[in-house]
């Protein structure tokens, strides 16, 4: 019996071992390992002897697998199959042959929400002048053809008005939005997207803002990320002890999170509503500016700040709010 399992083992063993996907280049040479992933022009196979390496998408013939693989084509179409060899240039994959310059991804990884919850130690000099704390989370969900993002925050201290008062009350500021985003071509997309706003200290009972555009996503990878919107928003403001201001606007904004480090992210994000009536009366422009920077797992270290400047704000208040935080978070 010992005999039939080594002798069984001795006859599969060489073909077990040999079970691997191929890669092969167009100068000839051959790589073999796990197809990983295809993203933003790089694939990456993770090999026995180098681990995960990433090659460069046109530089690849033809490939296989010995597993089945998500290919996702330029026009959105899906196929799971194994992969086999073919001309150069294309691959085969369930009964049909398949042309590598129309793959868009391989693996592409589910579809749901990752994000972020943040608490933060904060500094105010503006309508309010004091330290608290602060909570926001914010989730992205992207797919092929669209992308949600959501976020809230929360701030609550003992502070005190800007205004010489001297009386310490306790601060309610906080903030929700979401945006819609449909891709109509690879980077062009359309949007709609709804913020509400308040702050106690500010006089700002609700700021409410709507807005329809369209956007463009100029880099979209692991380590850069970039896009501008330009559309129309309407501005609706409930003031305390103050007539309301409601105007039409449009809205320029970017996003930029760029990854100029390993574990060390750069960002910047910026939108502008200048008044399609009254230019220069009524103006809101909100920016965020810092660093996020990886502590242990997935939890992360950030240190930001916040302008917001308001053209016309409440009676006797300050157009400009500046926020300095560094706080704790965790990515999900």
């Amino acid at each position: 019996m010992k005999l039939a399992i080594a002798i069984f083992l001795a006859l599969v063993s060489p073909a077990l071992a040999a079970r691997a996907d191929e890669i092969q280049f167009t100068n000839g040479d051959k790589l073999t390992g796990k197809i990983v992933k295809l993203d933003a022009g790089k694939l990456t196979i993770d090999t026995k002897v180098a681990g995960k390496v990433d090659v460069n998408w046109p530089d690849i013939a033809t490939m296989s697998s010995d597993q089945p693989v998500t290919v996702v084509l330029s026009d959105g179409r899906t196929v799971t199959d194994t992969l086999g060899p073919s001309e150069p240039g294309q691959v085969t994959a369930g009964g049909e042959t398949i042309v590598l310059a129309n793959t868009a991804k391989l693996n592409p990884e589910p579809v749901r929400f990752h994000g972020r919850a943040l608490v933060a130690a904060r500094w105010d000099r503006g309508n309010t002048v004091g330290s608290n704390v602060d909570a926001t989370i914010d989730a992205i969900r992207r797919s092929e053809v669209d992308r949600i993002t959501l976020g809230a925050g929360y701030s609550a201290a003992e502070s005190m008005d800007a205004d010489g008062t001297g009386q310490h009350a306790s601060k309610s500021k906080g903030f929700g939005f979401g945006q819609y985003d449909y891709f109509f071509q690879p980077k062009t997309y359309g949007y709609g997207n709804l913020r509400a706003e308040k702050d106690r200290f500010a006089d700002l009972n609700l700021r409410l803002t709507t807005g329809l555009g369209v956007g463009y996503q100029w880099i979209e990878t692991e380590t850069n990320k970039f896009n501008t919107e330009a559309g129309l928003s309407y501005v609706s403001e409930h003031l305390h002890g103050s007539a309301d201001n409601n105007f039409l606007a449009a809205r320029l904004a970017w996003n930029w999170d760029w990854t100029f480090y390993p574990e060390l992210t750069f960002f910047q994000y910026t939108v502008w509503y200048p008044s399609l009536y009254h230019f220069t009366k009524d103006q809101l422009i909100q920016t965020q500016t810092g660093l996020r920077y990886k502590i242990w797992g997935d939890f992360f270290g950030e240190s930001k700040i916040l302008w917001t400047w308001d053209s016309n704000p409440a009676q006797g208040k300050k157009q400009a709010d500046l926020s300095y935080i560094i706080g704790i978070g965790y990515g999900f």
